[in-house]
């Protein structure tokens, strides 16, 4: 009787068992949910990116060239793909799909450097690096990207990015790659399979920023973006039409000349209807290479000059015409050789380019680098419309000052140790982002014939919209320098002079400027994602290796060790007592 008592609980126990794993695995398939448990949420993908997931109508094929003999630093990169992948299909389904692919697989030369062609050919950036075998050291040339295809599209994604310093640690550059792993294939899968991409429009007519000096800034728009050069010539559809507004997002960027009052028209009904602006707008006129030749060149302002005060005070905004001096600032060359001896440039601080250090109260400016700014003014935020929201996105150091305008601009300051007591004006405000139902410029100011007519449709009260000022045009400028007689265009935050100097905020803060004012949030949240760098003590590592190798190896085993002889105890004890009984 006991025995067939005891037979028929272990079999309801074992069905009871069976049952409990079926009924988990059946609301496993049925619910999805992911736990992440590290601080920084590495494992985790934003809610956004999550939804543009789940609304893909067709394959997206991800090709990843990492794979093969990876050295540690890679083989983490390539794990880290490997699980965004598996993220992504979490959400996508079938509608994604990739494969690892090792370029060097072939053991023929002549092929693999077949194959290594058509990958650069195709855009993807090799990195060269050096690892060590039972030999000695080898050199190892790796590919670090993806190209994504979807239909008959098809676009390239590097990893690594090849702007970096060469002195900059690999672990940095895997760690860099990591952060915005999910950033860059979501901004890919977007380009790639956008039919109708927003469109951006580079307003022009007005002496603004010339191609070579902003296509660094209209590169970088043109991965998410169609980018449009519009001249308003008065034309007053040119912005929008009947319907609908033309383009989502209008950049202005240094104007140097007059705005008509037509075009100021165009643009502040732009605005009522919805549209979106990102001024970037300075009211000094300053030559630089002037002092190339001489030792002092003029401030003159501009700010009649470009007519656009009215318009930016009655959106909420007033650019001053001072000049800001900060003693936390970008450098510029200096020669330090002596007399008659090859000229030798060293890095001096120029305090008229102010760096600024953006501070996380916005996604627009968190976690981005250090923000390079040249001869800029100090802006106000004015009047008392209940419904703007405005909040200061961008401001120089406390040890800053505001000398007025005109100014003298003298190159011999450089030699002047700089007084601290005379930098006390605080912070000043260079950006403001500006949100809400925006008062028009010419209203009271239009006649009824001309306001009432319906051919015009104008609004004194816009749509919700919103937009950033800036008081620095040259934000967005990237460097141009000639080689060979031929002019070239730096990336956007490099410095012109310096090789090994970059100022790493100024794409990121006008990248988020745009996308939040296109409202993509998403990628504004993505790029300013963050991962804890965790490095290894080396030094450490190599002093006390022979200790934890032994400890990894032989605490488990005196452990198992310990629990045999304990169950053994156990057990014998067990039976001992029965025997005895």
């Amino acid at each position: 009787m006991k025995r067939s008592r005891l037979k028929r609980n272990h079999i309801i126990q074992l069905l009871l068992s069976i049952l409990t794993v079926l009924l988990i695995g059946f609301v496993s398939s049925r619910v999805f949910f992911r736990i992440d448990l590290t601080t920084d949420n590495r494992y985790s993908i934003n809610e956004s990116t999550k939804t543009a997931l789940q609304d893909l109508d067709d394959i997206v094929y991800v090709k990843v060239y990492l794979d093969g003999d990876l050295p540690a630093a890679f083989e983490e990169l390539r794990r880290s793909v490997l699980e965004t992948m598996e993220e992504f299909r979490a959400y996508a389904g079938s509608n994604i799909q990739y494969e690892f692919i090792n370029p060097a697989e072939s053991e023929d030369q002549k092929t693999r450097n077949e194959i290594a062609r058509q990958l650069v050919d195709k855009g993807l950036n090799p990195r060269t690096i050096r690892v060590e075998d039972k030999d000695g050291y080898k050199t190892k040339y790796l590919f670090p990207g993806a190209v994504i295809m979807y239909r008959q599209e098809e676009v390239v994604l590097n990893f690594i990015d090849s702007k970096a310093s060469g002195r900059t640690a690999v672990e940095r550059l895997i760690n860099d790659a990591q952060e915005k792993l999910e950033y860059n294939f979501l901004n890919k899968i977007r380009e790639v399979t956008s039919v109708f991409p927003a469109t951006i429009a580079f307003i022009t007519g007005h002496g603004e920023l010339e191609r070579s000096q902003s296509i660094s800034f209209a590169r970088e728009l043109s991965d998410m973006y169609s980018i449009k050069l519009v001249d308003p010539d008065e034309y007053i559809y040119a912005l929008r039409d009947s319907m609908r507004l033309k383009y989502d997002a209008i950049v202005i960027a240094k104007p140097r000349t007059r705005f008509s009052e037509k075009d100021k028209f165009i643009i502040d009904q732009y605005i009522m209807h919805g549209g979106k602006v990102l001024w970037l707008v300075d009211y000094n006129d300053v030559h630089m290479d002037s002092l190339a030749r001489k030792s002092t060149t003029q401030a003159i302002p501009i700010q009649r000059q470009l007519n656009l005060n009215d318009m930016l005070f009655s959106y909420g905004v007033r650019i001053n015409t001072g000049i800001i001096q900060d003693l936390r600032s970008a450098p510029i060359p200096v020669n330090t050789a002596a007399m008659g001896a090859e000229p030798q440039f060293t890095p001096t601080p120029w305090v008229y380019f102010p760096v600024i250090a953006p501070r996380p109260i916005h996604p627009i400016t968190t976690n981005i680098g250090p923000i390079k700014t040249e001869f800029t003014n100090p802006l106000d935020t004015v009047g008392r419309n209940p419904d703007v929201e405005k909040q200061i996105l961008l401001k120089t150091s406390q040890y800053s000052r505001v000398i007025s305008s005109p100014a003298l601009i003298d190159l011999s300051i450089i030699n002047e140790k700089p007084d601290p007591q005379r930098f006390r004006s605080g912070p000043q405000n260079v950006a403001v982002l500006l949100e809400g139902n925006f008062q028009s410029a010419f209203k009271n100011r239009l006649v009824d014939d001309f306001t009432e007519n319906t051919f015009f449709d104008f609004k004194e009260k816009s749509k919700k919209t919103k937009m950033i000022v800036v008081s620095d045009g040259d934000v967005a400028k990237n460097p141009v320098i000639t080689r060979n007689g031929d002019q070239q265009s730096l990336p956007l935050g490099s410095d012109k002079w310096f090789e090994d100097i970059n100022f790493s905020g100024n794409k990121p803060f006008l990248l988020n400027a745009v996308n939040y004012l296109t409202d993509d949030n998403e990628l504004v949240t993505l790029r300013g994602r963050k991962f804890e760098l965790r490095l290894l003590d080396r030094q450490k590592l190599r002093n006390e290796k022979t200790f934890w190798r032994a400890l990894n190896i032989g605490l488990p085993i005196v452990v198992m060790l310990i629990l045999a002889f304990v169950f053994h105890f156990l057990r014998r004890l067990k039976y001992t007592k029965k025997s005895s009984q």
